[in-house]
């Protein structure tokens, strides 16, 4: 068999177990263009499952392009609330805008138009060009990765650009040209839901007989484990800086650190905490109450764990006096009062989440420190 009637059978067998296995997404019922490439910039690095009830909310928060470049922050980040990384909502929210303001709000209608959009990467720009466009251009993501190194036996130098490149060179090589954008998606499902990372569900698989790393009995290995950068363990302390009479508590932007462009509670470093307590000892309408428990979270190569301080404020003090405080807290300025109640509906991380979560568990806080 010729390399091309080869490259034809990988296809045909397939597309033939992704006609009758594939899941129904809710993105795949009727192609979209706004709705391809919000799942996908969604899905990188997200599970499904976290992924759809949120993409149906996004779409229907913000239906079009137009109103995904106008929606403000706050409304952006309660959306992708959960699905962490934030920077990608941000450069989706630059690519909304720039088709808008730049485009007269067209989509780009190619894989190299695609590439020119802002944060529109080479696996988002070949995923849209083949299913929308029916563009015959491979797209490649760690699932794709896998189920080519298996097929190739490729045990070595995978991740990096070389080893991609044999990936994508391969994919290339192999996609359907009447139906790429299928052939796409039948790759990242069978290495989702078959060619899994673990334990793969070789008897299952329309390309086991195809498959070197199953003839050789070297599944496991193939592809090898992607290098991963040491985690670093971070402690930090959440100030909750409460007003009693009004039950409203400050959140501020944060603007540098792993947790840029959120809005939540001020996080401070054990340091800046003695400092914090030393300077709170001196004003009388405070209290400082240190909460019981602790908050555990793992962020973009962080494990972070802390406790929760609450600074209790026991007057109704004047807007001035609060600017005065935060100042000498070193709070970044603006900050905001927001009700104790709503509060819940303007976190946009899971950490902040969780912290809260301790603040709600009832306490009298009647131990100041």
């Amino acid at each position: 068999m010729d390399e091309s009637q080869n490259s034809n059978q990988y296809a045909e067998e397939l597309l033939a177990w992704y006609d009758k296995h594939h899941r129904p997404l809710p993105w795949r019922q009727n192609i979209n263009i706004y709705h391809t490439w919000v799942c996908e910039v969604m899905s990188q690095q997200t599970t499904l499952a976290v992924v759809i009830p949120k993409f149906s909310e996004f779409v229907k928060q913000l239906p079009t392009v137009y109103d995904l470049a106008t929606c403000n922050e706050d409304t952006l980040r309660q959306l992708w609330s959960g699905l962490g990384y934030y920077a990608r909502a941000r450069n989706l929210k630059k690519g909304a805008v720039f088709i808008v303001e730049h485009l007269e709000g067209r989509f780009p209608q190619s894989y190299n138009e695609w590439l020119k959009i802002p944060g529109c990467g080479l696996y988002t720009a070949a995923v849209i060009a083949s299913v929308c466009f029916h563009e015959k251009v491979a797209c490649v993501d760690g699932n794709v990765t896998r189920v080519v190194s298996r097929l190739l036996a490729l045990s070595k130098d995978v991740w990096s650009s070389s080893g991609q490149s044999v990936i994508r060179d391969f994919a290339n090589s192999t996609i359907s040209a009447e139906r790429p954008g299928d052939f796409n998606q039948a790759m990242m499902e069978l290495g989702a839901t078959v060619c899994r990372k673990t334990k793969p569900l070789c008897l299952l698989c329309p390309l086991r007989s195809q498959c070197l790393a199953s003839q050789r009995n070297c599944t496991e290995l193939c592809p090898p484990q992607k290098p991963r950068r040491d985690a670093v363990d971070v402690e930090l302390f959440a100030l909750i800086i409460w007003r009693k009479s009004t039950d409203t508590i400050i959140f501020i932007e944060r603007t540098k650190g792993f947790l840029a462009n959120t809005v939540g509670f001020p996080l401070m470093s054990e340091i800046e905490v003695l400092e914090v307590k030393t300077t709170l000892k001196s004003l009388a309408q405070l209290q400082l109450v240190e909460l019981p428990g602790t908050f555990a979270h793992n962020i973009t190569h962080h494990r972070i764990s802390g406790k929760a301080l609450v600074v209790r404020v026991l007057e109704d003090s004047k807007s001035a006096a609060m600017e005065d405080l935060c100042q000498k807290l070193g709070l970044p300025q603006p900050f905001y009062w927001v009700e104790n109640q709503a509060i819940a509906t303007k976190l946009s991380t899971s950490l902040d989440k969780k912290i809260f979560k301790l603040f709600q568990i009832k306490q009298n806080y009647s131990n100041p420190i």
